[in-house]
């Protein structure tokens, strides 16, 4: 049975250092434009 809750308080562990990892992570925004030309056609009127 303590080798059930270890690895749950590991897993558990894990958890909360990855969403603090991913909270506090600084991704950069997007600096290159994207410009896409739709046809008239593919529009629905």
């Amino acid at each position: 049975m303590t080798r059930i809750s270890i690895i749950f308080l590991m897993l558990a562990g894990l958890s909360a250092v990855g969403l603090v990892v991913l909270s506090n992570w600084q991704i950069p925004a997007p600096t290159v434009a994207i410009n896409k030309v739709i046809s008239n056609e593919t529009l629905q009127k």
